[in-house]
């Protein structure tokens, strides 16, 4: 394997421990930090290459939330798959990390063949991004620089990332492909209220929906977003209802046939998913996602395995 791996952790036995496994599985290009600020440093700098990162949680001076957190606010860095490989098994943990942009979380002591099956997702994912960059560019060039093409240039760099990062490019995009942006809003529920789970298999089964919601998303060349707790945006540009409708029902179908196993168990857990659309003419792009997130978390405490509602434009939105 040539891919580049990086690997940020404070404790040298656990460095050794990683890239000795590493080793075993194929991962030989592999650059370690135990400074969390040195980390950073080179990758602010472009000294640092990496495909997919490997971080600890419990770090000094820089905790690996933050420094997860600020490696997303970098451009060159928004898309490079971060997973968190840390002894904190608690939810709060796991939650923030996912909100400040990590792809997965596995804690210690993990097992290797886990651990490679997860980075190979990452990394599958990563190369399906940048295979679908590449030839919207191919396109866009070929098409010239008119204003359609133009406004999906723009909504292509809302990819897989934190809530942060997606404010960032919605800020980023001129007045016109704002007004143009269309958006689906969705909240996954696992129902797990009613199945005595744990936290951590809880946030399993969400991040298993996660990934298949994103497969759905990439496999179309289109925008994903995942951030905090089953919380999820998907942008369109030129979006009409029916067409955010139709991409709103092709997430549910996902949900409804994949096999989201229970962790530790052989049952397949019922998970609920409500949607909130957002077409162009209901406003600007902020008040438009803050209030369909609002009217999301609504919908959803209804209890409902799946619905689709639409957010109707206010006077005061345009």
């Amino acid at each position: 394997m040539s891919q580049r791996i990086m690997a940020v952790d404070d404790s040298d036995v656990a460095q050794e421990f990683i890239r000795s496994n590493l080793a075993e599985l194929g991962f030989e290009n592999v650059v370690s930090f135990m400074d969390p600020r040195a980390a950073l440093e080179a990758i602010e700098s472009g000294e640092a290459e990496a495909d997919l990162i490997l971080m600890d949680i419990m770090m000094p001076e820089i905790d690996g939330i933050e420094l997860c957190a600020r490696i997303r606010v970098i451009d060159a860095w928004r898309d490079i798959p971060i997973i968190m490989l840390t002894s904190r098994k608690d939810m709060d943990a796991l939650s923030s990390a996912f909100m400040a942009g990590a792809n997965d979380y596995v804690t210690k002591p993990f097992d290797r063949i886990e651990l490679q099956a997860r980075m190979r997702s990452c990394l599958r994912l990563k190369s399906e991004l940048d295979r679908r960059r590449a030839i919207e560019h191919r396109d866009t060039r070929r098409a010239g620089q008119g204003a359609a093409s133009a406004s999906q240039s723009e909504v292509s760099h809302v990819m897989l990332g934190s809530q942060a990062g997606l404010q960032a490019d919605f800020r980023a995009m001129s007045p016109e492909a704002q007004s143009d942006l269309g958006l689906v809003v969705l909240k996954i529920d696992s129902l797990c209220e009613k199945r005595a789970l744990t936290d951590f298999q809880k946030a399993e089964v969400i991040q298993a929906t996660a990934k298949a919601l994103a497969q759905v998303s990439i496999s179309a060349g289109e925008n994903f977003v995942h951030w905090e707790e089953g919380l999820f945006c998907f942008a369109s540009p030129s979006a009409s209802e029916d067409d955010l409708r139709a991409r709103a029902q092709s997430f549910i179908k996902a949900v409804q046939t994949a096999q989201i196993i229970t962790p530790g168990t052989w049952e397949k857990t019922p998970v609920s998913i409500s949607a909130v659309l957002a077409p162009k003419q209901t406003g600007t792009i902020g008040h438009r996602l803050g209030k369909a997130i609002q009217l999301v978390e609504n919908v959803c405490e209804t209890g409902q395995l799946q619905t689709i509602t639409v957010l109707t434009p206010q006077r005061n939105d345009a």
